[in-house]
């Protein structure tokens, strides 16, 4: 790695990503406890994506050379009240992590570190497709509720959405 402070950087990353597989991990305990079996299966995917994410970033930085390191940051607070809260929280979350990864792209670009600059802009590519698969389960979320469906209802529609993501 040839500029510290995209270390520095990664490592953020990797403390923002174990945020948000416990974000999505809270999100999932309200969806079960809601009856929404979908979505609660859904966000402990989403929370096993995030693990496997940090671990991307962590064996990357190792192989880099570079000394990653997990730190516990803040404990997430989700309060909820409905699935829509639910898909809004998840995209706000993925949308963050994009802009994050972005960012670090810039910085490696602008170091001139291209073998970080190319794993970066993989994370960039998986991240932008979450969160198109996060922005089209909230659009349907929201276009049940117009429609009058309650969350279990609506939860059960959204299985067909994301159900192909959870295999």
């Amino acid at each position: 790695m040839r500029v510290a402070g995209v270390a520095h950087k990664l490592n953020a990353q990797i403390s923002r990503e174990f945020y948000s597989s416990n974000l999505y991990l809270q999100l999932s305990d309200w969806c079960a406890a809601h009856r929404l079996n979908g979505s609660a299966l859904f966000l402990r995917h989403q929370a096993q994506e995030n693990v496997t994410q940090m671990m991307r970033v962590f064996d990357f930085m190792k192989h880099a050379g570079a000394m990653p390191v997990v730190r516990m940051g803040e404990t997430p607070s989700s309060k909820c009240s409905s699935l829509e809260e639910i898909y809004v929280q998840m995209l706000e979350d993925c949308q963050l992590r994009l802009k994050t990864l972005a960012r670090l792209a810039n910085d490696a670009e602008g170091a001139d570190d291209q073998e970080t600059l190319t794993f970066l802009r993989e994370l960039v590519e998986m991240q932008q497709e979450e969160g198109l698969l996060v922005h089209t389960l909230l659009e349907e979320v929201r276009r049940a509720n117009k429609a009058g469906l309650g969350m279990e209802q609506t939860d059960k529609s959204l299985m067909t959405l994301f159900s192909p993501e959870l295999h």
